[in-house]
């Protein structure tokens, strides 16, 4: 675990005046739970879990084949969503509405969520620009919803998040375009 990481829990456990963290908490342990399966059932190998700031990182041995790298990356947000069609037929649906949060928001389209992880894997280095190009839109996007978001009073939590996100997205790209 991260230092990071210790300072964001303590920081969402004491801002956390509604008790959704546990919620967050448990849809991020079965969202996780989901890459660790299928990274087994494919062959690969975990190396080491980290929780930073930005979210869990597997540091793994992906299995051979795009296809099933890819599906290692919609693993997690596959569990999220069978969460969320689990705790809503259950009546949870506090738990549901953080399951698919936390699955949608992982299927955006930029490095190092699990969307843009996914995209890479199956263009297996084809189509570099279009990529990049998606994934500088989508964090534009992401810091606008943000920006307008704590506008309207709705607080800063998707613009930090964003902000977070964007700047390992920007590394991402810039180490990738300094491997072509």
């Amino acid at each position: 675990m991260r230092d990071g990481f210790a300072v964001l829990l303590a920081a969402l456990w004491c801002a956390d005046e509604t008790n959704v963290l546990p919620l967050f908490l448990l849809a991020a342990a079965v969202h996780e739970a989901g890459h660790l399966l299928v990274l087994h059932l494919s062959g690969g190998r975990l190396h080491r879990l980290t929780f930073t700031c930005c979210g869990a990182v597997l540091r793994c041995a992906l299995p051979e084949g795009r296809c099933a790298r890819a599906a290692v990356c919609l693993a997690g947000p596959a569990a999220s969503f069978a969460l969320t069609a689990a705790a809503n037929a259950l009546g949870a649906y506090r738990l549901a509405g953080a399951s698919v949060l936390l699955g949608a928001f992982n299927l955006l389209p930029m490095p190092p969520l699990d969307g843009g992880m996914a995209l890479s894997h199956l263009a297996e280095g084809r189509f570099a620009a279009v990529r990049q190009g998606i994934s500088l839109l989508t964090m534009f996007c992401l810091l606008a919803a943000g920006v307008r978001l704590w506008q309207l009073g709705g607080g800063m939590w998707l613009l930090l998040t964003g902000a977070l996100i964007s700047t390992q997205t920007v590394k991402n790209l810039a180490k990738a375009t300094a491997m072509v």
